[in-house]
């Protein structure tokens, strides 16, 4: 049994001392407040020296380890370098007990038992430590806001594309914007992005690794990289990862302990419909070809770790691991059977066809009479009794924009290859016209601007 007590030292001199001299004050007189990418920092308490951000993980470790400090929230702290470098002045002359929560733990660091160990907890309770984090924060932001400005304007920028060998100069939102008409890759608006240098840097570096920008798994060559980040969707940053929240502007005026997600699904039917599917998101839309969609690929990646192994039915929430008995759900449930009515389609027409009915139902509108409703359940109760469950007229799907996929890592396109009469005549040429091209980056463009927001 672990015994906690808790006890807060010194809390009536240490407003004195923010109320008489202010945590401004107190940081400007810390000479060493200007970290850089390599900055080395010295152990709050003994000669040990780490060179951040390298070394971060074992510098609080050594913290805890070594001298039983822990750091609150320490993953929220804005200029951590600026935080301990502050820290470390004041501790060389005060005991940990004048700012830090002291608690009794009936274990070592090691997890082992012994009564009654004494630990100390460094958080924002101390009015010090908020108005020190508060400060930092604000520093953050300012100097963030001051290095978009400077990207937004200026002009001496020049870097070749990630893809192709074509060679961007001006803006960087010129850069930004030939990735995604080009090849369909959205890193982010340019009004919401900092430190794009870096980040494009980043992103460089992983495709030179054959990493997926999105899954980050590793592949064995170029073209099959193409090949699945084109296939999968996977031309995109992924919005969860907290390396990348340094690069939108959002992040820098909040703070929160579990990474910001960019995207915002429209909240939950009742029916049981999955967040996935209750909004048209615009960075679920880049399953497009791009130049080099004719390059070779094993497929030995269509079954990647971590990705979704079910298939979600086309009118309702209901899901299976096998195709077969998801199409046998749809005849008995909806009376429609997929293959029948798909039979004369071939493989790029069916993925309209997932698309278009996904849209439809993502958006609460019938597929075939193109009503309405305010909530899902009036939309299902309405298509089973007017045996609306259907695919709708060619007219209504057979469009460029429905190429793109409305859920992510839709199970159900995954699987449309495997169905008979999928492939094109290999005799026939396909012949896509500049039109439709240009009718395609329009539709994306109104996307971007109307429904995606980062």
């Amino acid at each position: 049994m672990i015994l906690l007590i808790v006890h807060i030292f010194c809390l009536g001199y240490q407003m004195e001392q923010v109320e008489e001299r202010g945590i401004g004050t107190l940081v400007k007189e810390n000479s060493q407040l200007k970290a850089t990418r390599n900055t080395a920092i010295r152990c709050l308490k003994c000669d040990k020296v780490f060179i951040f951000p390298g070394d971060k993980d074992d510098c609080l470790a050594h913290l805890y380890l070594e001298h039983r400090l822990v750091i609150a929230d320490v993953e929220d702290i804005a200029l951590l370098e600026d935080y301990l470098q502050y820290w470390q002045k004041e501790f060389q002359t005060h005991e940990f007990e004048q700012y830090c929560t002291t608690m009794f733990l009936d274990q070592l660091p090691d997890g082992s038992y012994s009564k009654n160990e004494k630990y100390y907890l460094l958080c924002d309770i101390l009015p010090q430590d908020f108005e020190l984090r508060k400060q930092l924060q604000d520093q953050r932001l300012a100097a963030a806001l001051e290095q978009h400005q400077f990207e937004l304007t200026d002009r001496s920028f020049s870097k070749e594309c990630l893809f192709c060998r074509t060679v961007i100069k001006g803006l960087r939102a010129d850069y930004l914007e030939h990735l995604f008409d080009k090849h369909f890759l959205l890193v982010g608006k340019p009004e919401n992005l900092v430190y794009v240098d870096e980040l494009l840097d980043q992103l460089e570096d992983n495709l030179n690794k054959l990493l997926c920008l999105y899954c980050e798994k590793i592949f064995k060559d170029r073209p099959t990289l193409k090949e699945h980040m084109r296939k999968k969707g996977h031309k995109r940053i992924n919005p969860n990862r907290r390396e990348y929240d340094k690069f939108f502007l959002i992040n820098y005026n909040r703070s929160t302990s579990r990474p910001v997600s960019r995207k915002k699904p429209r909240e939950a039917r009742k029916s049981g419909a999955s967040a996935d599917n209750a909004s048209v998101d615009f960075d679920k839309h880049f399953a497009r070809q791009d130049s080099d969609g004719d390059c070779d690929s094993d497929w030995s990646d269509w079954a990647a770790d971590g990705e979704p192994h079910v298939i979600k039915c086309l009118y309702c929430a209901h899901q299976e691991s096998q195709f077969g008995i998801l199409k046998q759900h749809m005849i008995e449930a909806h009376h429609l059977d997929f293959e029948a009515v798909t039979s004369s389609l071939n493989f790029y027409q069916k993925i309209k066809v997932v698309n278009y009915v996904r849209r439809q139902l993502c958006l609460l509108r019938c597929v075939c009479c193109d009503l309405q409703f305010d909530e899902f359940e009036l939309l299902a109760e309405h298509m089973a009794n007017e045996s609306h469950c259907v695919i709708g007229d060619r007219s209504k799907w057979d469009k460029p924009e429905f190429f793109f996929p409305y859920i992510d890592n839709d199970g159900l396109l995954c699987v449309l290859d495997d169905s008979p009469g999928d492939d094109l005549d290999a005799d026939v040429v396909r012949i896509i016209s500049e039109d439709s091209v240009v009718q395609i980056n329009k539709d994306a463009e109104r996307l971007s601007l109307e429904n995606f927001k980062l």
